[in-house]
């Protein structure tokens, strides 16, 4: 302990090589089926082994592993003995009541998070759910992110180009028009109403857009110059009402602008009409916007297309 802490290192003086063996058959087993010469494999090209280990002394680190309580299973195929860990005193035992929590948890704070950071909290998401052993629970448990199910190195790839404003044409299946080139400058990523979505200039029609990752079936161009994001931003004003325990919980291009105990004025600033719009839908009959008096009328056109696909003209 003393040489560990002086210089940093592992060296053979610290280390038991007998337990040092076990660890590592333990953590190769648990990767999937090995034969023999697999388990050999992984203990002579260990950096601090090198060394070749006889079929009799695996079988007795077999049995080693056995006796604390590790389910080992051989099978055979071609003649080939392999061996799997089935079960191992050392899972991760999580409750029913610990799931939920942590749902919970996630629900209240990824909103908040940076989509790099959400990004990190879904792949431990997924290593996480490998010990939850409720199905149920376990579908619960790996739908929670709006990150779950896109590839993630499309996100790191649009987190990357939305840092300098990189033009794209990306692969899109859209829902209206179906698989497409889509041009985009991109600028940002955001999840509203528990998607995720990109934004930016599309260059073809020079307009604002957004569109979901997820739909994004790959990225097949990369413009190298640096392009410029012209459009306009938009402020609008909307009042929010509070209704029993409901909460309002801004979004980071929103600002309180005052409030009283049973309301809040919020102004909203974006690029992106449709964003404004459909943020302020969510809210239902919670909010009444305004300003400025032509969103007002864009809002109310809205309504009136909505209540028309509900109601048929006799």
């Amino acid at each position: 302990m003393k040489e560990f802490r002086k210089t940093k290192q592992v060296t053979y003086n610290l280390m038991s090589f007998t337990g040092f063996k076990s660890v590592l058959i333990f953590s190769c087993l648990l990767e999937g089926a090995k034969t023999y010469e697999d388990i050999q494999k992984c203990i002579y090209e260990n950096e601090f082994l090198h060394e070749t280990i006889s079929v009799d002394a695996i079988r007795v680190y077999l049995n080693s592993l056995r006796s604390l309580g590790c389910n080992i299973i051989r099978t055979t195929s071609d003649g080939v003995p392999r061996f799997h860990i089935d079960s191992h005193p050392f899972e991760l035992k999580i409750t029913e009541a610990q799931t939920k929590s942590i749902i919970k948890v996630f629900k209240a704070i990824y909103k908040s998070l940076d989509i790099s950071d959400l990004l990190t909290l879904q792949s431990f998401l997924e290593n996480f759910s490998k010990y939850i052993t409720n199905t149920d629970l376990k579908n619960k448990f790996k739908n929670i992110s709006p990150l779950n199910n896109i590839d993630p190195d499309i996100i790191k790839d649009l987190i990357n180009y939305g840092k300098d404003n990189t033009e794209i044409i990306m692969y899109y299946n859209s829902a209206g028009s179906g698989k497409k080139n889509i041009n985009i400058i991109v600028d940002k990523m955001n999840v509203i109403n528990g998607k995720l979505y990109v934004y930016g200039v599309n260059s073809e029609y020079n307009n604002y857009s957004s569109f979901l990752v997820s739909r994004i079936i790959k990225i097949i161009g990369v413009n190298m110059q640096k392009s410029e994001l012209n459009m306009p931003e938009m402020t609008i004003g909307y009042e929010f009402n509070i209704n029993g325990n409901e909460t309002f919980i801004p979004l980071k291009n929103e600002k309180i602008i005052s409030k009283t105990p049973t309301s809040y004025v919020v102004e909203m600033t974006s690029k992106n009409k449709f964003d404004l719009i459909q943020r302020v839908m969510s809210h239902a009959n919670s909010c009444k916007v305004l300003y400025p008096e032509n969103f007002k009328q864009d809002v109310i056109d809205c309504l009136k297309r909505m209540k028309e696909g509900y109601f048929e003209k006799k």
